[in-house]
């Protein structure tokens, strides 16, 4: 049994392992300042659970034990995949920017600058040879760009979001039990991610995945609508993805696009 000195001031870190369906696999569960508790589950096969800092063990035991079976299903589905190849950010590899293959050129030279323009991605730097020191020049670049692009379709998906009809009967009615006029958006932060795409906070504020600037204009579209939903519906229910659907009719079919590959060795496997 914990003392009460963890129960105020529990471990960031800590290990377990788990026995399920004939599969044993070790969870660590890492407590953090965040709000909701979250599941991963690792190409090692290591399951990560992040957890509120004061998080109840009950709570998270709960958590853990009803997502046994989902835990062994992706255990094995990422054993049974291939490991995605890693780019090698050299001359003629392709990148995409905003869904559209662009072709690398490496030059060398300071300031560290990329440059796109005519299908093509053109990166200065001081050792074009050094693919870590291309691939950095790359991250700064798509940040940069992201923080741009994703803050005008923001807006441009709030704008057409509040218009459509479900969403506006919603403000209504909060208008009505609450005298908010509006449909709340908070602050937007880019920035990047590696398990999901976006997310939402209570107060209205949005996060976006950096990497979101390699996809089509119709796939960052549907993250941003997925977290206006959010303002509204904080879970995945059935109202949620009834709201999602009015938003966005057939937003599934554009689901896919997230999944693909943002690069490609060659320009005949385009």
């Amino acid at each position: 049994m914990l003392g009460a000195k963890h129960r105020m001031n529990p471990p960031p870190l800590y290990h377990r392992q788990y026995d399920h369906q004939q599969q044993t696999f070790d969870v660590v569960i890492k407590r953090s300042r965040r709000k909701t508790l979250a599941i991963h589950v690792l190409r090692t096969g290591l399951v990560e659970i992040r957890a509120p800092l004061h998080c109840a063990w009950q709570q998270i035991d709960d958590f853990l034990d009803a997502r046994l079976d989902w835990i062994v299903a992706a255990i094995q589905q990422l054993a049974n995949s291939p490991v995605p190849e890693a780019p090698a950010y050299c001359d003629g590899e392709y990148h995409d920017y905003l869904g559209e293959p662009h072709e690398l050129l490496l030059v060398r030279g300071k300031p560290s600058q990329v440059v796109v323009g005519a299908g093509q991605l053109l990166v200065r730097c001081a050792a074009p040879g050094d693919p870590l020191q291309v691939q950095q020049c790359l991250l700064k670049f798509w940040r940069q760009r992201a923080l741009l692009v994703l803050d005008e379709r923001l807006r441009d998906c709030r704008r057409r979001f509040d218009q459509v009809p479900a969403v506006a009967a919603l403000i209504q009615r909060k208008a009505a039990l609450s005298g908010e006029s509006e449909n709340a958006v908070g602050k937007l932060t880019v920035r990047r991610m590696t398990a999901r795409w976006g997310s939402c906070s209570r107060g209205g504020d949005i996060c976006l995945n950096a990497a979101l600037v390699q996809k089509p204009p119709v796939a960052i579209d549907m993250v941003i609508i997925h977290e206006l939903c959010h303002l509204h519906h904080f879970s995945h229910s059935k109202a949620f993805y009834a709201l999602m659907e009015a938003a966005m009719p057939g937003w599934r079919d554009h689901e896919s696009l997230l999944n693909q590959p943002s690069w490609r060795r060659q320009a005949d496997s385009l």
